[in-house]
């Protein structure tokens, strides 16, 4: 009777062994066939993919949804699009509560869009294929965008340049006041995508210093170095001698209201009359134009231009190094004429010759 129990619980063990191994062979061989399967969905998506490069049109499926597509780019651009809001934010706050100006009404009629933005629609130049204004201010990359504009212009199918009697592109808004009345120029203030960049007011007056009147391009600036040394000497420079105006006597001359394009306050552009959709700095101009460019849609046409008129205004030593010669007296009185344009755009007065960061 024990022996034959014996027996039993040997089988039985036996069994037992068998059923584990079995157990164990199933499993393995589970995990083989599901790591050969993810292999080859693998090997498929590989070929999916690198056919996608040769032809799009095949692979639709193998593409993102486009709402999760949109998420991503929209993530890549965020901090842009807060810097963004709140830059235009601070202007209409400043503009209403401080300044309490209201932005004028769009009214084709109103003729303080003739009065007020004189300077404005100067300096304003129009796409109307991509349905842009870009406002330029000297010293900020001027050239460069219009360079730009001239790009948008070969690309487009716009023909309402040449009826403006220009051959490159660039038209202004009081061109098309001229050519169509200021309803046009009302319907584009109203309707169309309104850009400007600005620069701390400091640099861009050193940099216009410096190009302008140190290196002396052309016989104009020649001529108002001159004038500006014969202003603040009080003794007219004898013409053998090459003009060589101080920055000092420069920002003196400035700080009384001496006027050029390249230095006048930007607040000349009546950011407060019709409020801008895009305000750029120069301290951040390639991420602002990076995002720009997603914004209106031209990232896959065109690059912003390269300028290589670089005067190192921008080198905060630079900066300190120059206003180092600015007495205390001189560099209040400055302050009182660039004060709305710091405050603004949001740039730090300086309240004495070395406070700049």
């Amino acid at each position: 009777m024990y022996r034959l129990t014996l027996k039993r619980v040997l089988f039985l063990m036996l069994l037992l062994v068998i059923l584990t191994i079995s157990a164990y062979t199933l499993y393995f061989a589970r995990y083989i066939i599901v790591k050969e399967s993810i292999c080859l969905v693998k090997n498929d998506l590989t070929e999916v993919m690198m056919s996608s490069a040769a032809d799009t049109s095949n692979v639709i499926s193998a593409k993102l949804p486009a709402d999760v597509e949109k998420m991503l780019k929209n993530k890549t651009y965020q901090h842009s699009e807060e810097i963004q809001e709140q830059r235009v934010q601070h202007i209409k706050r400043i503009c209403t509560e401080e300044y309490k100006i209201q932005p004028l009404p769009f009214n084709g009629t109103d003729k303080r869009f003739s009065s007020h933005l004189r300077a404005r629609l100067r300096t304003t130049f129009v796409n109307d294929d991509y349905k842009l204004l870009v406002t330029v201010v000297y010293k900020t990359g001027s050239q460069g965008w219009k360079k730009l504009l001239k790009q948008l212009y070969e690309r487009g199918r716009n023909v309402s340049q040449k009826t403006l009697g220009s051959e490159d592109g660039l038209y202004t808004l009081s061109q098309v006041k001229k050519q169509y009345g200021l309803n046009a120029v009302v319907n584009r203030l109203k309707n169309y995508f309104s850009i400007i960049f600005v620069r701390h007011p400091y640099t861009r007056m050193l940099s216009a210093y410096k190009e302008k009147l140190v290196k002396m391009p052309n016989k104009f600036y020649e001529k108002k170095s001159r004038g500006i040394i014969r202003q603040v000497r009080s003794i007219p420079l004898p013409d053998s001698e090459t003009p060589d105006l101080k920055f000092d006597e420069f920002v003196q001359f400035v700080a009384n209201g001496g006027w050029d394009e390249h230095w006048c306050p930007i607040l000349n552009k009546k950011p407060c009359h019709v409020y801008y959709d895009f305000i750029g700095h120069l301290e951040t101009f390639q991420d602002d134009v990076a995002y720009l460019f997603h914004l209106i849609g031209i990232g896959n046409i065109v690059e912003f231009p390269e300028c290589h008129h670089s005067t190192g205004s921008g080198d905060l030593a630079v900066l300190k190094e120059h206003f180092s010669q600015i007495s205390q007296t001189l560099l209040t009185k400055l302050n009182t004429r660039y004060k709305n344009d710091f405050k603004i755009f949001d740039y730090r007065l300086p309240q004495n010759n070395t406070d700049f960061h």
